[in-house]
C-alpha cells in the first residue's frame, strides 16, 4: 500500500469513527455513512483500503460501546466484518465495469449474509444473553435495516465516485 493510499484509508477510517459516534442520532445516518465510506475507500484507494476499514469499523464500534448488541454478543463483531467484506469485495468488482449492478448486488448480499448469520447462526447459538424484547429489533437491524443503509451508502458512494473519480490515485503512475 502506497503512502497516499494509507493516508486516505486512515482519513476515511477516522470519518467512520466520527459517524459511529453519532449512532444515537440515527442508525440510518451512521449505517449509510459507514457503508458509503467503505465503498468509496474501495473505489478510490483499492480493495485493501476497503478491507481494512471493513475489518476495523466493527472492532472500533465494539470498543466505543455504543452498540448494545456488540456488548451482549461480541461474536457479532465478526458477523459485521463479514457483511462489510461482502460489500467491499463486490464493490471492487465494479471498478472496471457495471458499477451500479455490483453495488446493488453488494447491498443485497451484505443484508443476506447478515440476515443468515444472525437469524440462523448467532441468535440460536449465542442469543441467550439477548433479552427477549431485543430479539425482534436485532433481527430487523441485521436484515432490512442493513439493506436500506447499504443501499443508501452505495448511492452516496456512486454519486461521489462519478463526480470526483479523477481525483483518485490508485492507478496513477507518479
Amino acid at each position: 500500500m502506497k503512502t497516499k493510499q494509507l493516508v486516505f484509508t486512515a482519513l476515511l477510517l477516522a470519518m467512520c469513527i466520527v459517524f459511529q459516534s453519532m449512532k444515537g442520532i440515527s442508525v440510518y445516518l451512521t449505517g449509510a455513512a459507514v457503508n458509503a465510506l467503505l465503498v468509496m475507500a474501495t473505489l478510490a484507494a483499492g480493495t485493501s483500503s476497503g478491507v481494512i476499514i471493513a475489518v476495523l469499523t466493527p472492532v472500533i464500534a465494539y470498543f466505543m460501546g455504543q452498540t448494545p448488541i456488540l456488548q451482549l454478543m461480541p461474536i457479532m463483531v465478526f458477523v459485521i466484518m463479514l457483511g462489510n467484506l461482502t460489500l467491499v469485495l463486490l464493490a471492487s468488482r465494479g471498478k472496471k465495469e457495471k458499477l451500479i449492478a455490483w453495488l446493488a448486488l453488494g447491498a443485497m448480499l451484505k443484508a443476506v449474509v447478515l440476515w443468515l448469520l444472525v437469524w440462523y447462526g448467532v441468535l440460536p447459538l449465542f442469543g441467550a444473553a439477548v433479552p427477549e424484547k431485543m430479539v425482534g429489533g436485532v433481527k430487523t437491524s441485521f436484515s432490512i435495516t442493513q439493506f436500506i443503509t447499504a443501499a443508501i451508502g452505495c448511492v452516496i458512494a456512486f454519486a461521489t465516485h462519478t463526480r470526483i473519480k479523477h481525483w483518485y490515485f490508485v492507478e496513477q503512475k507518479n
